[in-house]
């Protein structure tokens, strides 16, 4: 494969590869980013549920009492806005005193330069342009709720 792909520069990437292009194009993790506590809709994915249909499965309830009455927390992007270190699962995002939310997936983005973050953060506070601080080890970091995904290719 990498003999064939030479020609078009194609050349070998690991795990932590995979994670930080994932993360730059907003793709959700199973196990950081999704899990069992976690509904579609406080991910951002309502659009793979309907609940129009007929058809009966775990969760329907919750999901629709959660469309009617709305969803308390949110899956959002966040970028560092300062140098700063990179963003890391389980980090604290604070607005003023208050925890707001907490990171699930974190890196340095090498495409983008800058430290980059997704984090369920309550939903008064996950409208992009948002200021918010984030922990680390003690000291608060300047970060900003954006827009997914983080980078887009250009077709």
């Amino acid at each position: 494969m990498l003999e064939a792909g030479k020609p078009f520069g194609l050349k070998p990437a690991g795990l932590g590869a995979r994670d930080t292009l994932r993360l730059e194009a907003c793709l959700p993790l199973n196990g950081n980013d999704l899990s069992s506590t976690r509904t579609p809709l406080e991910a951002g994915l309502a659009f793979f549920v309907s609940l129009t249909k007929e058809a009966v499965f775990p969760g329907k309830d919750i999901l629709a009492k959660q469309k009617q009455q709305g969803i308390d927390e949110k899956l959002v992007a966040f970028r560092l806005t300062d140098k700063g270190p990179p963003p890391r699962p389980h980090y604290r995002l604070f607005a003023g005193g208050e925890q707001v939310g907490e990171v699930t997936s974190g890196a340095p983005s090498p495409t983008l330069g800058y430290g980059v973050g997704l984090a369920y953060v309550k939903v008064g506070h996950a409208e992009p342009g948002t200021k918010l601080e984030l922990e680390v080890r003690g000291a608060r970091v300047p970060v900003e709720v954006v827009k997914k995904p983080f980078y887009k290719r250009n077709s």
